[in-house]
């Protein structure tokens, strides 16, 4: 019987909205030169950060887990050829980690009524690989888009130090939830660390496709839905409990 639901965070539960890319770079360039007291050509800059970038997904891929805001930072700086001031480093940092309050990422359709719901009959949980932005930054966000509540649990990959598909990012939250792999959903977009990490372990995986269809690999989810509105009709089948919208 499936007892709790663990969702993935970014294209799962909000989305990005559209960012002024090249203002983003124009600021984290000036804050660098401040930092470290040089100047940077803005096409060296930009090639920095294309392999600043290449390295965090190397890292993602193949020792799952994430680099934090501070590591990809010392990346870049490497990259760049410079020291930093640890103050400098510091405020680049926060920089990085804080951005994405100056445009607020949105809740995809249907997910706060979705929830709600399902709060009142199962244990949630989100497992999310953080990338630049932190737990502590997303747990704000929740609580201000009044989601934080319906959760039991948060696993956030920078306070953990594995991603998924890392066994410890699942098998810890489902620890928390007290509740055995086979007793759970795990709900998200892609199919390398959403749905192969969760069915390694023996929880039932969902890809969700309402923002992102991933189709990058060979891997069957248990099922597919285009809107959250369709998961507790899904769960009260495999639960063989009749559904009534």
């Amino acid at each position: 019987m499936i007892k709790a639901i663990t969702f993935d965070f970014w294209s799962t539960l909000y989305t990005n909205k559209t960012e002024d890319y090249a203002k983003r770079i124009v600021e984290l360039k000036r804050l660098m030169e401040q930092a470290s007291g040089e100047t940077f050509a803005l096409e060296s800059f930009k090639e920095a950060i294309k392999t600043t970038r290449a390295t965090w997904n190397k890292v993602w891929q193949e020792e799952h887990r994430t680099l934090n805001a501070w590591e990809w930072v010392a990346v870049l700086a490497e990259q760049l050829g410079v020291t930093l001031l640890a103050d400098g480093h510091k405020r680049v940092e926060t920089y990085l980690e804080d951005s994405i309050l100056d445009s607020w990422p949105i809740v995809v359709d249907e997910a706060k009524s979705v929830l709600a719901e399902l709060s009142s009959r199962y244990r949630l949980a989100i497992i999310s690989d953080t990338a630049l932005t932190p737990g502590r930054v997303l747990r704000q966000i929740l609580r201000q888009d009044e989601l934080a509540s319906y959760f039991t649990h948060f696993t956030f990959s920078d306070e953990l130090g594995h991603s998924k598909p890392h066994p410890n990012a699942f098998l810890s939250t489902l620890k928390a939830l007290d509740v055995a792999p086979h007793e759970a959903v795990h709900v998200g977009d892609l199919l390398r660390t959403d749905i192969a990490g969760a069915q390694q372990l023996g929880m039932r995986a969902v890809q969700y496709v309402g923002v992102n269809r991933d189709a990058s690999l060979d891997i069957e989810p248990d099922a597919v839905i285009n809107n959250h509105a369709e998961l507790e009709p899904l769960l009260a089948r495999w639960n063989n409990r009749h559904y009534t919208d």
